[in-house]
């Protein structure tokens, strides 16, 4: 059966490879690199982090057929002079964000006021998918998403006391109780948004996954914590404003809680980079550039698999060892996401209406089921849209794009300035 499916899967994508338009062969992406230390905590040397890259790179080739992804290395950076500069918590975004952030050693979780936010949120994935996560016993218990929140919650406040009592082999705690700034999720989200250098940032220390309001069944019931994620970086314009950060924590430290079955194996140092670089870093890398979601319903050995059979790192990547080619779920993502670029290269060659023909296949083609906001992205679409037609003097038909997204976004900025220009001119 086995070898009756990678039959079946190699016909897929020869098809899809032929009868499915490529990005041109001079295309790149060169993506920015850095790894922000914590000085605390075991770290990595820069031998490591460029072999761990080129692995990233290979197994994006793989999966994604994607030959122009590459990755420019800038060398180690200061996480306390990252956050000093970026973290500012007087900002709106900061603000919007601070009421669902967790408070550390407060003792409880107070997730009522978000019941329904947090319910949408789940029903992303189906009830049965999520009943996985948890031992048979509350599996047996669990018949609608309110059960769901309530089991979930119980499991993450229990994990996060767990995490704040535990300390370092010098007797320090693992999370700092005066200066903490460094392990909250939130404030990453907030500190990636205002950065304006990286596309990639690589780091070992602890990130406590502490936004209630979007409790991913994977990251809360695991450790708390994340391995990695993608961000909004508006100033990174490389990839329309999306950034990615990948956290080697666990697979640094000697704190038992954090063990794993792979831990106990005898993994040398090549094969640990190729585990980092090919199931960690490139499923992030998946996020970033094909905007795939999480996934829990993606045939074995997909690279975007959240589920629980794959959270052991070891296990994940011996799978992709198993299955080395596409996931056909997958392929829509990716055939979308790259007619969008597409579109953007031909774009800078003032190739305007070859470049309106793809944005307009890109905007169809593009699943409901993002890893960003769909109404973001499609008004995102919508923009380009209006400034192509723009550059051909079509200034009823840019007024129509721009209109639709700001429909679709009302908050598109971008959008704004240019309506505004428009309706001047």
């Amino acid at each position: 059966m086995k070898y009756i499916l990678v039959i079946f899967y190699f016909l897929f994508f020869t098809l899809i490879s032929v009868f499915s338009e490529t990005l041109p062969y001079d295309y790149e992406l060169k993506l920015n690199v850095v790894y922000l230390e914590d000085k605390n905590l075991p770290t990595i040397s820069n031998k490591d982090i460029r072999t761990i890259l080129n692995e990233a790179e290979s197994e994006l080739k793989i999966r994604f057929n994607a030959n122009y992804i590459h990755f420019t290395y800038m060398g180690k950076r200061s996480l306390k002079s990252f956050f000093n500069k970026y973290l500012k918590r007087k900002s709106s975004f900061y603000k919007r964000l601070a009421p669902y952030k967790y408070r550390f050693f407060s003792g409880k979780i107070n997730y009522q006021p978000y019941r329904e936010k947090i319910k949408k949120f789940l029903r992303q994935w189906k009830l049965l998918y999520l009943k996985e996560f948890f031992d048979k016993k509350v599996q047996e218990k669990i018949k609608t998403y309110d059960d769901v929140i309530e089991y979930l919650f119980k499991i993450y406040l229990s994990k996060l006391k767990k995490i704040e009592r535990l300390r370092l082999s010098n007797g320090k705690y693992l999370i700092n109780r005066r200066n903490n700034k460094f392990n909250s999720y939130i404030n990453w989200l907030v500190a990636m948004h205002f950065q304006d250098l990286y596309d990639i940032i690589i780091t070992t220390t602890i990130i406590i996954y502490d936004d209630i309001s979007k409790p991913y069944p994977h990251a809360v019931l695991r450790y708390a914590k994340v391995g990695g994620s993608s961000f909004e970086s508006p100033k990174r314009s490389l990839l329309d404003g999306t950034a990615a950060m990948v956290n080697l924590f666990e697979m640094l430290t000697d704190i038992k809680y954090f063990k794993q079955p792979y831990h106990s194996r005898k993994i040398n140092r090549m094969l640990w980079n190729k585990i980092i670089g090919r199931f960690i870093l490139a499923h992030e890398m998946g996020h970033m550039i094909y905007l795939i979601p999480d996934v829990y319903d993606h045939p074995r050995g997909c690279l975007m698999d959240s589920s629980f059979e794959t959270m052991d790192y070891y296990e994940g990547y011996k799978l992709l060892e198993k299955y080395p080619f596409p996931c056909p779920k997958c392929a829509p993502y990716v055939k979308a996401r790259e007619m969008h670029l597409l579109a953007d290269y031909l774009m800078k060659k003032k190739k305007y209406k070859d470049a309106i023909e793809k944005y307009k296949l890109a905007r169809k083609m593009t699943p409901r089921k993002l890893d960003v906001p769909y109404d973001f992205y499609i008004s995102l679409i919508y923009y380009k849209l209006a400034k192509a037609y723009l550059k051909l003097n079509d200034k009823n038909i840019a007024k129509f794009y721009i209109e639709k997204s700001l429909h679709q976004n009302p908050n598109n900025t971008k959008a704004k300035k240019l309506y505004n220009y428009i309706k001047r001119k």
